[in-house]
C-alpha cells in the first residue's frame, strides 16, 4: 500500500498511510484513489469526474499523473466527465451520451472541431470563450426527459433547435459520417430525404 502511495505522488508515504480520509486534501483522496484503482495493475482505468471539486492547480496535477501512469503502466484510461477543457486535454477519443444514449463518437479532433449532433452542438455552444465578450451564456433549452418514461423517438428532440418531422418517429440509427466519426441524427446528408 505505501509502495502505491509513492507510486501516485505523495510525499511522506508512511504518514499518510496512518491518515484517515478527512485527514486528507482532496487532491490527496483523489490520489489515494488512483493508487486503489492501480493497485490490481488494470488494463482500463475507470476515471468518473476525477477532476470535479478540485481547483485549477490541483486539476491540472491530476490528469499529468492519470496521463504519466496510463504509459508508465501501459494502460489506457475511459475518462468520463462534463468539462470539456478536461476532454480537449486528455481524451484521444470522445463519446458524446445524452440521457443515457450514444449520440455521437469520433476522434476528440473530429468531435471539437466538425460537432455533429445538435446535443453535441449545444454543449460546444456553452462552453465560455476567454477571448469573447458575451452578455449571457449559450444554455440549451428544455429539460431532460424523464427516465422513467423515455420516449421511443431520439431523447434529445423535445430540446433541438433543428428537430425534423422524421424525429417524431423512431430512435435515428447511427450514421458513419467517416472511418472514426458517427452520429446518430436524422440531419445528416445520408438522411436527406428524412423528412
Amino acid at each position: 500500500a505505501i509502495e502505491m502511495i509513492d507510486t501516485v505522488g505523495i510525499a511522506n508515504c508512511e504518514g499518510v498511510y496512518e491518515m484517515y480520509p478527512h485527514e486528507l486534501s482532496g487532491g490527496m483522496r483523489q490520489r489515494i484513489m488512483i493508487a486503489m484503482a492501480l493497485a490490481c495493475d488494470p488494463k482500463l482505468i475507470i476515471a468518473d469526474e476525477p477532476t470535479t471539486a478540485l481547483d485549477v492547480t490541483i486539476q491540472a496535477q491530476i490528469l499529468d499523473l492519470l496521463r504519466q501512469l496510463k504509459d508508465r503502466i501501459n494502460s489506457s484510461i475511459m475518462l468520463i466527465t462534463h468539462d470539456l477543457g478536461v476532454i480537449a486535454e486528455m481524451a484521444d477519443y470522445v463519446v458524446v451520451m445524452y440521457a443515457g444514449r450514444i449520440v455521437e463518437k469520433g476522434t476528440a479532433e473530429e468531435i471539437f472541431l466538425h460537432p455533429s449532433h445538435p446535443y453535441t452542438v449545444g454543449l460546444m455552444a456553452s462552453k465560455p470563450v476567454i477571448n469573447k465578450d458575451v452578455e449571457r451564456l449559450y444554455s440549451i433549452p428544455g429539460s431532460v426527459p424523464n427516465p422513467i418514461n423515455m420516449p421511443d423517438y431520439c431523447y434529445f428532440r423535445d430540446r433541438c433547435e433543428k428537430r425534423l418531422g422524421k424525429c417524431d418517429g423512431e430512435y435515428p440509427p447511427e450514421i458513419r459520417l467517416s472511418d472514426t466519426h458517427f452520429v446518430s441524427c436524422y440531419r445528416h446528408p445520408e438522411n436527406k430525404n428524412a423528412d
